[in-house]
Formats: C-alpha cells, sequence, structure tokens
C-alpha cells in the first residue's frame, strides 16, 4: 500500500481534497453507524455535498475569508461542511461539544461568525439562548430534525441546505469556481480556540500552509496510508483530532469511521481494529485501568500468569530504555509471555493491528506508557500546542525513551530559552491570534514561538517537557515547586486529578479528585461498600491514598512533599473543572474548592516553612 513518505506537492488543503475526490471517486470516505452496521459514503458523494454546501453557503451571503462556526460530535456532515467552508474560500471555526451556551456565545460573537452548522435540537436551544447576543449570526443549518415552529427562516435543515445549495449552483457556480481557485498556502482554514485553562480561549489562525507543513512533518513517521482504518471520537474542536481525521483524510486518502459516542468508543476500537489510534492521556489511562481490572479478577492462577507475563514485557522495556541486549533465555521467556498472555490482551484492546498509536495534548506518566510498552503496544508521546498545529517532536517507533516527548520533527527547530523556555519555529507555526495582536506578539518574537513550556535538550536531541512556566509554585519560604511533576506522579488508576497547592504557602498540599470506574474495582477487591459517601471517607481507601502519597514523597524533594492532602466529593467534569481535553482548569478548581484549600493550611507549624512535617490528612472532602 503506498504510503505519504515524502511531501505532498499541494499548497493547500483545497488542491489536496479534489485530487482525492478525483482519483477516488467510488471508493469509500467516510464510515457512520447506522443502527447495527457502519454505512459508507462514497468519496463522489462527500464532493458532491461538499459542493452543494459551499453553494448554500454562497447563496446564504457567505463573504470569502468570513467564519462558519460547527458545533457537533464527530460525523460525516462535519467534514462535508468543514470542506464546504473551504471550498467557498472561507474559514471554519469549531466549537468543543461540552460548551454551555455563555460559553459557546463567547466563541460564536468573538469569530463573528454570519453561519453557524449545528448538530441537533440540543446544541440549537443552546444557539437560541444567545441569539441576542450575536447580531453577526444571520443562518443556522440544522444536522438534525426539522426548524422549531418559528425559526424556519433562521434555522435550516441538513437536506434542505443541501437541496437549496444544489438548486443555486446554476447562479453561482462560477463564483464557487473562482474562490476555490483563489485559495492561497497563506489564507486561514480554520480557527482552533484555545482550551482557556487561565482565561477566556484564544483563536489560533491556522493557514493551510500551516496544516500543509503538518502533515508533511507528520507523514513518514506515522505512515499515512491510503488502506489505514482510522477512528474519528476526539473533539473535532481540537487541532490534533483535526490532523488525524481530517487533514489526513485529505493527505492520504484513507477512509475515516466516525464513533457513535466516546462510550461506545472500545467497542467500536475492538470491532474496527484501527491500523492507526491516537488518544489523550485519560484514554490510555482508562484503557491500562480495564486491563488492570480484568486481570484481577481472574481466578488465581490466570491472574499470575497474567502478571508474570507483564513482569516479564517491562523487563524487556526497562532493557530497551537501558539499550542492553536480552540474554537467549530472557529472549525465550518474552516469545513465551507474548504467546500466552500478552498477544491476548493486544487483541482483547482491539489495538492489535495497529501499527502507530500516539498520546498527546497533555502529560502522561511514565508508568503507564511503560504498561503499554510491555504489553508490546508501543504508544508514542509527542508534544505541541495548538499554536504550531500541534506538532513540535514525537518519538520514533522502536526509539521511544520513555518520558520525553520524542526528538524534533523535520521542518521544525527547537531551542531552549536562557530561564529554559521552549522556542520553536517553522512552517507549522501559526498567523497569529484572531483579533488579539497583544497576545500574537507576546507569543510570537522574530520568528519564534515561546511556547510556555520549560524543557530540556539531551546530547541525543531527545525533548523532555519539566513545566509550564507560568505554573511555577513559589512558597512562601521562596522555594520554586514544579506542580505538574508531583502531580503526574500522583496519578494512578485511583487518582484521576491530582492539583497541586502551595504558592506563597507554607507547604505543597494537594487536592485528589478520584477515578469513578477506579474506585468501584477497589471497592470491588477490598469488598468494602460500593456506597459513595461511605466508601470515600473508608479507612481501606485513606490508607491506600496515603501509601501512594508517601510513595512519591520519597522520592521528592523536601520542600516538593505533600503534606498534606484531602480527597474530592466526586470526579472534575469537563467543561467545569476540565478543558475539554481534560486540562485542569486551575482557576477554577481554586474558586470552587476554596474551602477546601483553606483547611489544609489551619493547623499551625513550627520552625522554616520548608522543612519537613508529618505527612496527613484532613481525610475526605
Amino acid at each position: 500500500m503506498m504510503t505519504n513518505a515524502t511531501p505532498v506537492p499541494e499548497r493547500t488543503l483545497v488542491e489536496l481534497f479534489r485530487r482525492q475526490a478525483a482519483s477516488r471517486a467510488g471508493s469509500p470516505a467516510m464510515f457512520h453507524r447506522d443502527s447495527d452496521h457502519w454505512a459508507s459514503i462514497a468519496w463522489s458523494a462527500y464532493a458532491e455535498q461538499a459542493r452543494s454546501l459551499a453553494a448554500f453557503f454562497i447563496s446564504a451571503g457567505l463573504k470569502e475569508q468570513e467564519h462558519v462556526a460547527m458545533w457537533s460530535f464527530n460525523r460525516p456532515e462535519f467534514l462535508v461542511a468543514s470542506t464546504a467552508t473551504m471550498l467557498a474560500r472561507a474559514c471554519t471555526a469549531p466549537l468543543y461539544q461540552t460548551l454551555s451556551g455563555t460559553e459557546a456565545a463567547y466563541v460564536l460573537s468573538h469569530s463573528d461568525a454570519p453561519i453557524a452548522v449545528v448538530e441537533d435540537h440540543e446544541l440549537l436551544s443552546r444557539v437560541l439562548e444567545v441569539r441576542d447576543r450575536l447580531p453577526a449570526l444571520r443562518c443556522v443549518v440544522l444536522m438534525e430534525g426539522a426548524a422549531p415552529d418559528g425559526e424556519e427562516t433562521f434555522v435550516v435543515p441538513w437536506a434542505q441546505a443541501l437541496q437549496r445549495g444544489a438548486d443555486a449552483l446554476t447562479q453561482v457556480a462560477d463564483d464557487l469556481d473562482r474562490r476555490t481557485d483563489a485559495v492561497q498556502p497563506s489564507d486561514i482554514a480554520t480557527l482552533v480556540y484555545t482550551s482557556g485553562t487561565t482565561g477566556p480561549p484564544k483563536a489560533v489562525m491556522a493557514t493551510h500552509g500551516n496544516l500543509i507543513a503538518a502533515i508533511n512533518a507528520l507523514g513518514p513517521i506515522v505512515n499515512l496510508s491510503a488502506g489505514d482504518r482510522v477512528l474519528s471520537y476526539l473533539p473535532l474542536a481540537h487541532i490534533l483530532e483535526r490532523l488525524n481525521s481530517e487533514i489526513r483524510l485529505y493527505c492520504a486518502g484513507n477512509a475515516l469511521w466516525f464513533a457513535a459516542s466516546i462510550v461506545e468508543m472500545p467497542e467500536e476500537v475492538r470491532g474496527l481494529r484501527p491500523t492507526c489510534f491516537v488518544g489523550v492521556p485519560r484514554v490510555w489511562e482508562k484503557m491500562a485501568s480495564t486491563i488492570n481490572a480484568a486481570i484481577d479478577a481472574m481466578p488465581t492462577s490466570r491472574r499470575r500468569l497474567a502478571r508474570w507475563a507483564i513482569a516479564v514485557g517491562e523487563q524487556s522495556v526497562d532493557q530497551r530504555q537501558r539499550r542492553e541486549s536480552p540474554t537467549a533465555a530472557q529472549r525465550v521467556r518474552h516469545r513465551v509471555a507474548d504467546r500466552l498472555v500478552l498477544s491476548r490482551i493486544r487483541a482483547e484492546t482491539g489495538l492489535d493491528q495497529a501499527h502507530t498509536l500516539i498520546t498527546g495534548a497533555a502529560p502522561i506518566s511514565v508508568q503507564v506508557l511503560r504498561f503499554f510498552h510491555a504489553l508490546g503496544l508501543e504508544v508514542l508521546e509527542g508534544y505541541g500546542m495548538s499554536e504550531n498545529m500541534t506538532v513540535t517532536a514525537v518519538n520514533r517507533r522502536g526509539q521511544a525513551r520513555l518520558g520525553t516527548v520524542g526528538q524534533v520533527v523535520p521542518g521544525v527547530e527547537v531551542r531552549i530559552a536562557g530561564d529554559g523556555e521552549i522556542l520553536m519555529r517553522g512552517d507549522v507555526v501559526f498567523a497569529g491570534y484572531y483579533k488579539d495582536a497583544a497576545a500574537t506578539a507576546e507569543a510570537l518574537i522574530d520568528g519564534w514561538l515561546h511556547t510556555g513550556d520549560i524543557g530540556e535538550l539531551d546530547s541525543e536531541g531527545y525533548l523532555r517537557i519539566t513545566d509550564r512556566k507560568k505554573d511555577l509554585i513559589i512558597t512562601a519560604g521562596g522555594k520554586n515547586v514544579s506542580p505538574s511533576n508531583i502531580e503526574h506522579a500522583l496519578r494512578s488508576e485511583l487518582i484521576a486529578n491530582p492539583v497541586v497547592i502551595g504558592d506563597r504557602r507554607p507547604y505543597i498540599a494537594a487536592l485528589l479528585a478520584l477515578d469513578a470506574s477506579g474506585l468501584h474495582d477497589f471497592a470491588h477487591r477490598h469488598g468494602l461498600p460500593t456506597k459513595l459517601d461511605e466508601l470515600m471517607s473508608h479507612p481501606t481507601l485513606l490508607d491506600e491514598i496515603q501509601q501512594r502519597v508517601e510513595s512519591v514523597n520519597s522520592h521528592l524533594a523536601n520542600v516538593e512533599k505533600v503534606r498534606r492532602w484531602r480527597v474530592l466529593p466526586g470526579e472534575f467534569a469537563v467543561g467545569v473543572e476540565l478543558t475539554p481535553t481534560f486540562k485542569v482548569r486551575r482557576k477554577v478548581v481554586a474558586e470552587r474548592f476554596a474551602a477546601e484549600i483553606e483547611s489544609l493550611y489551619e493547623q499551625p507549624t513550627d520552625g522554616d516553612h520548608d522543612n519537613p512535617l508529618p505527612t496527613g490528612r484532613p481525610g475526605a472532602g
């Protein structure tokens, strides 16, 4: 099967799309769930719908370079609408599905979108609630259902928009063709709204040239192939998923499968057996937790065999990391472990046919990566940000260095500033923030993108991220502490989201949000009550967490040790404490749990603020 190992000759995504549509007209471009089976959409039908919708947009008054807002879960209509927008020489502005009406109003207003494409009546109702705040919005295309009574002129159902566009082609075909032919590499292809961990999201302007550069850099590394099976399930408002699904589709011509939902994704992975799979850390953590829970539920003899096999796999991983060659006996033992156990676990995950497994968007625990590598699933950690199309560095197959984000990709240059900040430049660097010249000037200086991340490059060119520049804690004693390093270490099957506290405080403390499925498995293994309020305060659970904290503290400097901690009641929620990409919104946590934070500092301490204190806990929240 042909793979894209050399740069594509096309300069824009529109040129890429037109090549694929012309050469693969009868081949499937997309699959979606239709009851109990996968239904396909051919490239010819995809291209026809995109052209009709583009004609509708033009007939509805969409001008060149204007924005079309898109609010939907992953589905074929999203790609049709995105492609149509580019054919009309306009720009998409996707929204995360989890946004509230108020948050969506900010994006819709900020983007000045005259047209919005919305998935269903639930999301439409949020738009209608804030309609009076959206003077630029003239039309909503609704993917599912009919227009509500009284909104027939404002809301256009999907099928009607396609038909009206097809009818309008006789009048606008020449204008549409002119616009499509005029698309330039410097044109903005999409706005990417950042997660907004510290304030209102900023709109990254990603050009056609940026996205072409990104796919050219990644193509040889991830083996883009027309025969790949790719499942789209992460938010398409995030640039990582746009690259993995939409931009990959344009470039390689492979078919794309759309998950019915996040909940159904694991089962769909097992059925599809993707050849390339991308996940954020929480996806891999959940998968590891599920595998371990299944092993714990096995009869004693099978459980011991499984644990032995994984230990053999981990020994092999550790040897590769130390660059040691295994002995003949170790190779035989690993083959036996793989045949009896590890290959079966890989098959059960549905990832046994994947040639490329990627984790990105947030840091991941080395122990989670070690676990998957031990199973024979080489999950590769990469690094980037929306401002550079998520493309800076990535580990390569067979050469991964756990604890690093790999080596810098071709076409990207990285240097470390005097204060440790990672600076990078290349064709993947964005065109700036929409309507925010000041933030653009702060991020882009003399062509270098200032990432805000602290890191280091080793002698072999592997990049290690050590902290966020703005997240550093300065204790009351004047000591600098990296909260992210401590948080990564604290994460476990039980602890989903630890939040380290301590800025201008006498010592380090932590809020611990637990994982619901991990709690359930822990209660089952130890015969504990499953009622949440009883379980959260049970001594067995608190002792388990205490042991985890003490284990982490044993590897930390005195000033970094977690002196006190508190379990929070319930998981963090996306859209509240978490961004749509599962990053913690520290400001929201600080506000919502202000009382719990203060309780961690109620007891007075003697002597130097950074002297060791008895590790303790106030208990459950």
